[in-house]
């Protein structure tokens, strides 16, 4: 058996930062004016960005919540794309992972999943697979460009995908299916879509059991507390939550609330050897955690996330 640990971080809006972002520059060319230069820090849901100092010590906090997890392979949400984890990995991870994957998704603010394995890791990618196009029942996926918006999607189930990643494990194949669920929010049918996802997420969960391989969800599936959306895969005959009851993994400041809204949903054949939730990267404006926390982390723009990485070492 092969010991793995297995890590999911909502790592909260990790976006380039392009040339573009602090013109002018004088004579500058095409190609210097969309480089990906580095990463950002964003001050609030209006778009504006912390400075570059502020974002260098966020985005180093980030960083170390994932070295202390000390994943072998890691889920993320709310990442840019691919060259967003590239430069993420080898400005602030030294290069701490090898192999990502991530496939643009379905989100208006351009905020996509990913799949990362440490540098050296016996585990082989074996097979990929998006869901951004499988439709709502009756439902085409059509997309739409529209002036000072971006692009909307019609009739996917996936706000964002869930992303679909073999892995050959000595000779067993584990699917990891990624997600970043429907958010909540007041938007009329917020709660049936989020439902919609998880039954989509449970129903690929049983193609991979049928076919002889050993499903693992993770990620964001943003459901409040005690809220049913998610019983598809918390009820589901495949899978198992080994997080003991009372775990919060998300602090919202406005409201001073915990939640539990990161999870690592692993077969019911894997043996579970541990699970841990990291704080240290938390706001200071959690009264609720008094433990430790990395030292340059204050109340305001220089937390490692809102949300907390939750560890599972598993044994396949």
């Amino acid at each position: 058996m092969k010991s793995l640990k297995i890590a999911s971080f909502n790592v909260e809006n990790l976006f380039n930062r392009y040339a573009a972002l602090d013109i002018p520059w004088k004579d500058r060319n095409y190609e210097q004016f969309v480089q990906a230069v580095s990463v950002v820090s964003i001050a609030s849901r209006k778009g504006d960005l912390v400075d570059y100092a502020t974002t260098d010590v966020q985005r180093n906090n980030t960083a170390l919540a994932i070295l202390e997890a000390k994943p072998d392979i890691l889920a993320v949400q709310e990442i840019e794309n691919i060259y967003t984890l590239r430069n993420f990995d080898h400005i602030y991870l030294d290069g701490y992972f090898d192999r990502m994957v991530s496939i643009d998704g379905n989100d208006l603010r351009g905020i996509d999943v990913g799949v990362l394995l440490r540098k050296g890791l016996d585990v082989k990618i074996i097979n990929i697979r998006t869901h951004i196009d499988d439709a709502d029942s009756g439902e085409y996926v059509t997309r739409q460009s529209v002036a000072n918006f971006g692009y909307v999607v019609r009739g996917a189930i996936f706000s964002r995908d869930c992303l679909e990643v073999d892995l050959k494990v000595d000779d067993k194949t584990i699917t990891l299916l990624v997600n970043h669920l429907k958010a909540q929010d007041a938007t009329p049918g917020s709660a049936v879509r989020r439902r919609k996802q998880a039954e989509r997420v449970a129903e690929i969960v049983k193609e991979a059991h049928e076919a002889g391989k050993i499903p693992i969800v993770l990620g964001d599936l943003n459901a409040p507390d005690g809220d049913s959306t998610l019983d598809p895969l918390l009820k589901s005959p495949f899978l198992k939550d080994p997080f003991p009851d009372g775990t919060w993994t998300h602090y919202y400041i406005p409201e001073k609330s915990m939640s539990r809204l990161d999870y690592i949903l692993p077969h019911k054949s894997i043996e579970v050897m541990s699970t841990d939730v990291i704080r240290t990267g938390l706001t200071t404006k959690c009264k609720e955690y008094p433990g430790p926390r990395f030292p340059t982390i204050g109340p305001m723009h220089t937390e490692a996330s809102d949300h907390c990485p939750v560890v599972a070492v598993i044994h396949v």
